[in-house]
């Protein structure tokens, strides 16, 4: 995907599900989110 594809496609989100989010999944993002490059662990 191209980065003007990408910005043409972005979306807001405004109006959620009431359904909870599984544990396991919000483990799984987590995890994830702590293996993701930042500026401050260069």
């Amino acid at each position: 995907m191209k980065i003007g594809e990408a910005f043409s496609r972005r979306r807001s989100i405004r109006k959620f599900k009431s359904e909870p989010v599984p544990r396991e999944l919000i483990g799984q993002v987590l995890e994830a989110a702590t293996l993701a490059p930042s500026g401050k662990n260069a």
